[in-house]
């Protein structure tokens, strides 16, 4: 569901929204929303490697633990998104969804057909191998984006990016103004903030 300011601002507490305390009905789940198509092909396919083939990913910048109060010239979206395999974890957060840059887009989709189906279905936060993390960073690394910060998100169907204004302007066409897009005041951003996080959303395995 599309969320405004005006929703939001009825959540409020000394400034922040938590994402956590918004109602379950403000929230739609990507599934539906962005994949809806996608699991009806998925299942035509005989094999992983198949299914692997048609995963897209949808660039989105998000926040997962609490939202400042935003400018009017994006439209935000409460999510619930699926993704870790057979772990189903299901990730809330508000989050505004990137046009891909034409010269990048080819390779944000071919990171989620990299990682899908990744350790098996099991490639989830509290199950990473070292060497996913390290497949991650290279693959990130070949088109010049990185997740020095925000590498502990990692989970199949959800691939994190720090959300610096050099990211941003590298994978969207339509990047907003970091500096713009909402009141700092009382909040931390830093380099090593994981609030916001760029996100490729995908389709989970499972």
């Amino acid at each position: 569901m599309i969320v405004t300011e005006e929703v939001l601002s009825r959540f409020r507490d000394k400034g922040k929204v938590p994402v956590r305390r918004l109602p379950s009905n403000l929230f739609s789940n990507t599934g539906d929303l962005f994949f809806r198509d996608d699991v009806v092909s998925l299942h035509q396919f005989p094999t992983k490697e198949e299914e692997r083939r048609a995963i897209h990913v949808v660039p989105v910048m998000a926040f997962l633990e609490s939202v400042p109060p935003l400018s009017n010239d994006r439209e935000w979206i409460a999510l619930h998104h699926q993704c870790g395999g057979y772990h189903c974890l299901q990730v809330a957060m508000v989050a505004t969804m990137l046009t891909p840059n034409a010269t990048i887009k080819n390779g944000l989709d071919n990171i989620g057909k990299q990682f899908y189906f990744a350790q098996h279905g099991n490639l989830e936060p509290g199950n990473m191998l070292a060497s996913s993390i390290s497949e991650y960073v290279t693959a990130l690394r070949e088109i010049e984006l990185n997740c020095e910060c925000t590498w502990r998100r990692l989970s199949e169907g959800l691939y994190p990016i720090d959300c610096t204004q050099e990211n941003l302007n590298k994978i969207a066409s339509d990047a907003p103004s970091l500096d713009m897009m909402a009141d700092w005041r009382g909040f931390t951003r830093a380099r090593y903030s994981m609030d916001p996080i760029i996100f490729l959303l995908a389709n989970n395995s499972d």
